[in-house]
């Protein structure tokens, strides 16, 4: 089991996406941002998202706190999250659509959240082989958006982390001495009800666009 550590620069719903559930058990999923996370995670590794100085700046959210913590349950490939009759069509997150006929992934244009092309290649990946097209599913999470929670000061060392981590993550293995804490943090947040995202989501789920690569870095990507 390993535990992934990182920091939102936004918290609009579409990463993670937990609107709350109608008719059946609640889920959280992260399809998008994230791409490294995604390509790499297994059912049972953990995922603990915390507040960045940006985000605490803009929007007033507690800085270095628990935004959510999530337990995989399991992994979807595009063809089965993105299917155009699957099961999560009706979710803010599933934004693209698996063209069986063709292998290829398409924006739906129903929303406009990451419409702007420049995000598909880290959202999903390249055709034919889509790597970063890769959902995790949580049944088991704690979501609190605006209200996040403080690291408790006991847990010094992942206070550290969530001070000085950047816009990468951190993988922290079972075996590691940080591992303690973790559990205890999951502990602690796992008293606290649950909260979710909104049912539907029109801003971006990062706080920026990707920046396109110049014609210059593109033609030496295909040389």
């Amino acid at each position: 089991m390993q535990t992934y550590i990182y920091k939102l620069t936004s918290d609009r719903g579409g990463a993670p996406c937990a609107p709350p559930s109608v008719g059946g058990h609640p889920l959280l999923t992260l399809s998008i941002c994230k791409p490294a996370i995604r390509r790499t995670a297994q059912p049972g590794d953990r995922i603990v998202g915390i507040t960045s100085r940006a985000l605490a700046n803009r929007e007033g959210y507690p800085l270095g706190a628990a935004i959510y913590a999530a337990v995989v349950s399991s992994v979807l490939d595009p063809q089965d999250y993105y299917s155009a009759r699957g099961e999560f069509r009706s979710r803010p997150d599933c934004i693209y659509i698996f063209r069986r006929a063709t292998g290829t992934l398409q924006h739906t244009g129903r929303t406009g959240l990451h419409a702007d092309p420049a995000y598909a290649t880290s959202d999903v990946g390249r055709y034919p082989y889509y790597r970063n097209a890769r959902t995790l599913l949580c049944e088991d999470f704690r979501y609190f958006g605006s209200q996040a929670v403080p690291i408790p000061k006991r847990l010094s060392n992942l206070i550290v982390i969530a001070n000085t981590l950047g816009q990468g993550h951190r993988v922290v293995e079972e075996k590691s001495s940080l591992h303690p804490e973790l559990d205890a943090l999951f502990k602690s947040l796992w008293k606290l009800p649950t909260s979710y995202t909104p049912v539907r989501v029109e801003g971006e789920a990062y706080g920026h666009t990707p920046r396109r690569a110049s014609s210059s870095e593109l033609t030496r990507k295909t040389r």
